[in-house]
C-alpha cells in the first residue's frame, strides 16, 4: 500500500526565464517609508530553504538592500534602493520565490531509477509496495509535495480550508483509522510525536558563570603574580574569596533550576484513537500523521488534527491562543487560507482540551509540526536580555579594572622614584591594586540576591535565575495576559435583570437591588433560578462540600447562581424529570427542555439568545402570574440587553411556558419572559487593588490577550488598568502591517492589545523594549512562551501554566498568586539600593586605603600599611559589614518611588562627588594618627601600627554611616533596625583590636604594642569622620526641611 504522505508530486521543472504561470508568491502587504516594504510570501512559512534563498538576494540583485525573511510568520521585511519603484523589487521577489518553489519541487522528485519509487496510477510518484494506489473517485489526482521528515517542505498544507474526506484522502487514512503496520512505517519515517524541551544549563555553565566578571578576573591575576613573587598568604586569601563567592552562586542557581525542574507536570501520556476499525488507547508520542483521535469531555488533543465528526464539540484553547471561553468546533465547517488559528472551527490543536461534546479527528502534524511545535521553534529564535543590574556591575567592573592598574603602575613608578627596591614596590603595588577593587562585591551582589530568592521561595515566589527579583524592581512596564493572569478562566453570573428587580452579584453574595436576597418575597427570581437549573446538561456530583459542576462554563455558571441562591436543583430535577431536549440548532439559537408536571402537561424551560427567546413570548411574570407583554416592555428589555452587552457581558434569555405534547414547535410558542443573565470570565479578587499598587509604584501596566476588544476593554475598565491615563484598545488584527518604529511609537499609549496572536505579544514586548523601559511579561499559556523569555522579566504561573511557559520564565508564581508580583517589585528595588549602599561603602573604603598608600609614597613617609595589613583590612571590612548593608529592610517608601532609569549609572557624579569626600575623610583621619606616630616614634612600626588600626575601626563605622544617604544614627525612629550589621561591625570591631594583643595575628600583620595614648588618638582618628558624614546629613535634610 502507497502512503501518500511520501509522495511527490511530477512537475516540469522551468528556469527563470520561463516561470510557469500560477498564484502571485510575492504580495505586497506594507510600505513604510520610501526604500522599505513588508511581503507576504507564499511558500516562506515553515521553510527555513525560502527564507535562506531570499535572504541571498541582495547578493544578486542591483536594487535589493537587505532582505529579513520570517519563516514562522510568512513575511519578510526588504529594505531596497529608495529610488526603484515596489513594484520592481516585487518582481523579484516573485521570480526567486518562484525558481526556488519549482528546485525544490524537482529535488523532491523521486529518482526513476530507484527501485523503491514508480508513478501509481493517478499519476503521481509513491514510495511503496508495487502494487499502485486507486484514485479517490470523483476527485483529481492529489499532488503531494512533502519529504518524510516534514522539516524541509516548502509549504505546509491547508488543511482547514479542506474537507474531511479530502483530508483523509490525502492521509490515506479512513474513519476506521489506520492499520497498525501503516501506523508503525510512519512511526518510523516521521519520529515520536514530542515535542522538543527546554534544555536546562548545565553544571559546568553554571559554574563557569560565576567566574565571568572583571573583578573576578583582577583578583586571579593578582593571586597569580602573589605566588610568582612569594605572596602565597595573599595569594590563599584572595583564591579564597573567589571560591566563596562562586561557590554561593554555583549551589543557589542549582538549586533554583532543580524546584522549577520539580514544577513541571506531566502532561496525559495516554490517548484514546481509532486503529485498524476499533478504539484503543495509544500512547501520545506513538501519534502519526493520519491517526483518528476520539474526543471526548476531559481529553488533552495529543496532535493538530482536522476533525472528521463532530457533536456539540467545545475545546479550551486558551492555553494556545488565549480565547477564555471554550470555542464551537464543526467537522462540516470551512475556512479561507488566511484564517486567524483561533477561527478555525474544523481544525483541533495538541495541549487543547475538550470541554463539551464528542468528535474524532484525523491527525494532520505531530511533534515539532504541531501549532505548539512552532510557538517552541518560536521561543528559539528569542535571546534573553542581560539584567539592568548585570549591565551596571559589568561596567563597575572594568572601570575598577581600569583603574586599579593605573593605581598599580602609578605606584610602581613613584617608589622606583623615592629608591624603594624593585621587588618591594611591586608587592606594594599588587596589593594596593587588590585594595583598590572592592573584593567583597561580587560576594555581596551574588549573596544578596541568593537570599532575596531564598525569601521568594517562601512566598511561593520561584526565581530562576539570581538577577531576576532585581530585574523586576526596576520595570516601568507590566504586560499581563488577561485570561488566567487577570481573570480566573472561568465563566460567572454576575448580574439578573428582570422586569421589576435588578440581582447583582458582589463578593460572592446575591443583592435584589441594593438588598441582600430574600427568595420568598421574589417568586419571578425565584422561578427564573428554576427554569435555569432545569434547561441544563450539568450533572451535579456530590464532593463531601456540596456540589461539583460538571459541564459547559456558561451552563455550569447559571446553575452556581442558583445554588448560591440556595436552590436544591437535584430534588427540583427529580420533581420534574426531564422528557425531551431539543439542542440549540443553525436556526434556533436557543435551547430548550421539556419535563412533568404531574398534571399531563410539559413545563418547558427556554434559555438562548436574547431577543430569539423574547420573540418566543407573549407575556411576562409579575409577582408571579402572567403579565401580557406590551410594546413598552419589549423596548424596556432590549434596552436592558445593550447594556449589559455594552458592559461585554455574555448575555441570556430566559423564558418558561407548558405545553400540551413534546411537539418542538408547539412547545416553544406562547412563552412567559423572566429575564436576562448577564455573564463574564471572572476578575480575580483583589486584582483592581494590585493595579492601583503597581501605578503608586509607577509601573503601567498594559494587557495583551487573545481575546476580543469588549472582552479586553470590560476586564480593563473594571481593573482600572489604565490608572489615571485615557484607557486606549488598540484591536491587534492589523499589527503584521505596522512597521517597527511605528508600534514603538504606538506601545507607549496603549493599555489594551486584543485579539493577538504570539508572534503579536513578542513585537509588543520588544517594541516597549525598544522605547527604553525595562518589561515584565506575566502569562500562563504556551501563546505567552516568546514574549515571555524576551521580556526583561518573564512570569509564569506555576500551579496551572503551561510547561513551555514555566522553562523559559525567569520568575514562577507556584501558587499563581499575582499579588506577590508587588512584594517582588519592592525585594528587586531594595536589593538594588542594598547593593549601591555595600557598593558605597566598598568603594569609599578602598579609596581610603589607596589615598593612605599614594600619600605616604609620595611624601617619602615610608610604607604606611604593608601588603597583608592591606589585604586584611579588604577581607576584614569588605564581606560581612558588605553583605549587612546588603541585607537592609525595605525603607518605608520604597513602593512610592518611581522605577529607577535602567541607563542611569550605578555611581552617579553627586554619588562620586560623595564618595571623594567620605574616602579623603577616612583617609585624613588615619594619616592625622599616622603623623602623630612619626612624630612620637619616627619611621618605625608603630606608626604603621596606629594608622592600620585607626582606618580599620574608621571603616567599620563608616558602615553605619551608609545605611541611608537621607537618615543617620541621630534619628534612628525612622528606620528599622538592621541587627545583622550590627552583629558584623561589632564582630569585626572585636577580631581588629584582638589582633594587637593575640601573638599569632599581631606577627602575621607585623604590629607592635599600642599604648594607651595610641588608643586615644585611633578612637579620634576612627570617630571623626563618622560624627562629620552624619553631622552633614543632619544639615542636608534640615535644608531639604526649610526648601
Amino acid at each position: 500500500m502507497n502512503d501518500p504522505l511520501d509522495q511527490s508530486a511530477r512537475q516540469q521543472s522551468h528556469s527563470s526565464k520561463s516561470l510557469p504561470a500560477g498564484p502571485t508568491l510575492a504580495m505586497l502587504a506594507h510600505q513604510g517609508t520610501p526604500g522599505r516594504i513588508r511581503v507576504k510570501i507564499l511558500g516562506l512559512y515553515r521553510s527555513e530553504d525560502m527564507k535562506q534563498a531570499l535572504e541571498a538576494l541582495p547578493g544578486k540583485s542591483r536594487w535589493i538592500v537587505s532582505v529579513s525573511a520570517n519563516p514562522l510568520t510568512g513575511t519578510a521585511l526588504v529594505r531596497f534602493r529608495a529610488e526603484q519603484p515596489a513594484a520592481l523589487i516585487l518582481a523579484e521577489l516573485e521570480s526567486c520565490a518562484r525558481i526556488h518553489r519549482n528546485s525544490k519541487t524537482e529535488s523532491d522528485r523521486p529518482n526513476k531509477n530507484q527501485g523503491h519509487s514508480r508513478v501509481n496510477e493517478s499519476g503521481v510518484f509513491g514510495i511503496g509496495p508495487a502494487n499502485s494506489r486507486k484514485s479517490v473517485p470523483g476527485k483529481p489526482p492529489l499532488h503531494v509535495v512533502e519529504n518524510s521528515d516534514f522539516e524541509n517542505s516548502s509549504e505546509s498544507r491547508l488543511w482547514h480550508t479542506m474537507g474531511a474526506d479530502e483530508v483523509l484522502a490525502t492521509l490515506d487514512s479512513g474513519r476506521g483509522g489506520l492499520n497498525g503496520k501503516l501506523a508503525k512505517d510512519r512511526l518510523r519515517r516521521h519520529g515520536p510525536n514530542t515535542l522538543r524541551q527546554q534544555k536546562p544549563r548545565s553544571a559546568m555553565a553554571m559554574l563557569a558563570a560565576q567566574f565571568m566578571s572583571p573583578p573576578v578576573a583582577l583578583l586571579g591575576v593578582s593571586a597569580v603574580v602573589s605566588i610568582a613573587t612569594g605572596g602565597i598568604a595573599d595569594a590563599v586569601a584572595i583564591l579564597g574569596v573567589v571560591l566563596i563567592n562562586a561557590g554561593i552562586g554555583y549551589f543557589t542557581e542549582s538549586e533554583a533550576e532543580r524546584i522549577i525542574g520539580s514544577l513541571a507536570t506531566l502532561t496525559p501520556t495516554r490517548t484514546l484513537a481509532i486503529r485498524d476499525g476499533e478504539r484503543t488507547e495509544i500512547a501520545v508520542e506513538n501519534v502519526v500523521p493520519g491517526d483518528v483521535l476520539v474526543l471526548e469531555p476531559g481529553t488533552f488533543v495529543a496532535a493538530d488534527a482536522r476533525l472528521i465528526a463532530s457533536s456539540r464539540l467545545t475545546v479550551d484553547e486558551s492555553a494556545l491562543t488565549g480565547e477564555s471561553l471554550p470555542i464551537g468546533k464543526h467537522h462540516d465547517a470551512f475556512a479561507a487560507a488566511d484564517t486567524p488559528l483561533a477561527d478555525r472551527k474544523n481544525m483541533v490543536h495538541r495541549g487543547t482540551v475538550v470541554t463539551g461534546g464528542s468528535g474524532t479527528a484525523v491527525t494532520v502534524s505531530t511533534g515539532r509540526r504541531t501549532e505548539i511545535g512552532v510557538i517552541q521553534s518560536l521561543v528559539g529564535t528569542v535571546k534573553p536580555p542581560e539584567t539592568p543590574l548585570q549591565r551596571q556591575l559589568d561596567h563597575m567592573g572594568t572601570q575598577l579594572a581600569l583603574f586599579s592598574g593605573g593605581i598599580c603602575a602609578a605606584m610602581f613608578g613613584l617608589g622606583l622614584l623615592r629608591g624603594f627596591g624593585w621587588l618591594q614596590m611591586l608587592k606594594s603595588s599588587i596589593s594596593l591594586a587588590v585594595a583598590a577593587v572592592p573584593e567583597g562585591l561580587p560576594t555581596v551582589a551574588t549573596t544578596t540576591l541568593a537570599l532575596g530568592i531564598r525569601r521568594m521561595q517562601g512566598r511561593h515566589v520561584l526565581v530562576r535565575q539570581l538577577p531576576a527579583v532585581e530585574s523586576l524592581g526596576s520595570v516601568r512596564t507590566l504586560c499581563l495576559d488577561k485570561t488566567g493572569t487577570l481573570t480566573e478562566n472561568r465563566m460567572r453570573a454576575v448580574s439578573i435583570e428582570m422586569p421589576e428587580i435588578s440581582v447583582t452579584r458582589a463578593n460572592g453574595s446575591l443583592l435584589v437591588n441594593g438588598e441582600p436576597l430574600n427568595r420568598a418575597e421574589l417568586k419571578d427570581l425565584d422561578r427564573l433560578l428554576q427554569i435555569v437549573c432545569l434547561c441544563s446538561e450539568v450533572k451535579l456530583i456530590e464532593n463531601g462540600d456540596g456540589f461539583q459542576l460538571d459541564g459547559t462554563p456558561t451552563e455550569s455558571a447559571l446553575v452556581e447562581i442558583a445554588l448560591d441562591a440556595g436552590e436544591d436543583a437535584r430534588v427540583l430535577r427529580k420533581r420534574h424529570r426531564l422528557i425531551k431536549t431539543i439542542h440549540r440548532a443553525e436556526d434556533r439559537p436557543y435551547m430548550a427542555t421539556l419535563h412533568e408536571t404531574g398534571d399531563g402537561k410539559f413545563l418547558v424551560a427556554v434559555k438562548g439568545s436574547p431577543a430569539d427567546v423574547l420573540g418566543l413570548c407573549t407575556h411576562r411574570l409579575s409577582g408571579g402570574e402572567p403579565v401580557k407583554l406590551g410594546e413598552a416592555h419589549i423596548a424596556s428589555i432590549m434596552t436592558q440587553n445593550e447594556r449589559l452587552a455594552g458592559q461585554a457581558l455574555r448575555v441570556l434569555g430566559v423564558a418558561f411556558g407548558y405545553a400540551e405534547n413534546t411537539d418542538t414547535a408547539s412547545a416553544c410558542r406562547n412563552l412567559i419572559w423572566l429575564g436576562l443573565i448577564g455573564m463574564e470570565d471572572t476578575v480575580r479578587p483583589g486584582m483592581a487593588e494590585l493595579m492601583a499598587r503597581f501605578h503608586d509604584a509607577g509601573i503601567s501596566t498594559v494587557m495583551i490577550t487573545g481575546d476580543q476588544s469588549p472582552t479586553a476593554f470590560s476586564v480593563a475598565k473594571r481593573l482600572g488598568l489604565n490608572g489615571d491615563k485615557t484607557l486606549e484598545i488598540i484591536d491587534s488584527a492589523s499589527l503584521d502591517k505596522v512597521d517597527p518604529e511605528l508600534l514603538a511609537g504606538i506601545v507607549k499609549d496603549t493599555t489594551v492589545f486584543a485579539r493577538v496572536s504570539p508572534a503579536h505579544k513578542l513585537r509588543i514586548v520588544q517594541a516597549l523594549q525598544r522605547t527604553g523601559h525595562v518589561v515584565a511579561m506575566t502569562g500562563d499559556g504556551v501563546n505567552d512562551s516568546p514574549a515571555l523569555k524576551a521580556a526583561d522579566v518573564g512570569v509564569a504561573l506555576g500551579g496551572r501554566g503551561a510547561e513551555v511557559a514555566r522553562s523559559v520564565a525567569d520568575i514562577v508564581l507556584e501558587d499563581d498568586n499575582l499579588h506577590t508580583m508587588i512584594s517582588a517589585v519592592e525585594q528587586g528595588r531594595t536589593i538594588y539600593s542594598n547593593i549601591r549602599k555595600s557598593l558605597h561603602f566598598l568603594v569609599s573604603s578602598n579609596l581610603s586605603e589607596v589615598e593612605i598608600m599614594l600619600i605616604g609614597t609620595a611624601l617619602g613617609a615610608g610604607e604606611v600599611l604593608n601588603p597583608i595589613q592591606l589585604l586584611w583590612i579588604n577581607l576584614l571590612t569588605d564581606i560581612l559589614p558588605g553583605l549587612g548593608l546588603a541585607l537592609e529592610p525595605p525603607e518605608q517608601d520604597v513602593l512610592k518611588q518611581p522605577p529607577r532609569d535602567p541607563t542611569e549609572p550605578i555611581v552617579r557624579r553627586a554619588d562620586a562627588v560623595r564618595l571623594m569626600r567620605e574616602s579623603l575623610l577616612l583617609s585624613g583621619g588615619a594619616m592625622a594618627v599616622y603623623g602623630f606616630s612619626l612624630s612620637r616614634y619616627g619611621l618605625a612600626t608603630k606608626a604603621g601600627t596606629d594608622a592600620f588600626m585607626t582606618i580599620t575601626l574608621g571603616q567599620l563605622l563608616h558602615a553605619f554611616s551608609c545605611r541611608s544617604e537621607r537618615t543617620g544614627v541621630f534619628n534612628r525612629d525612622k528606620r528599622p533596625p538592621n541587627r545583622l550589621l550590627d552583629a558584623a561591625l561589632l564582630g569585626s570591631a572585636a577580631l581588629q583590636v584582638g589582633a594587637a594583643f593575640l601573638p599569632p595575628l599581631r606577627n602575621l600583620l607585623r604590629l607592635s604594642p599600642i599604648g594607651i595614648l595610641d588608643w586615644i588618638a585611633i578612637a579620634g582618628g576612627a570617630t571623626a569622620p563618622f560624627l562629620i558624614n552624619e553631622g552633614l546629613k543632619t544639615v542636608s535634610r534640615r535644608k531639604e526641611g526649610r526648601a
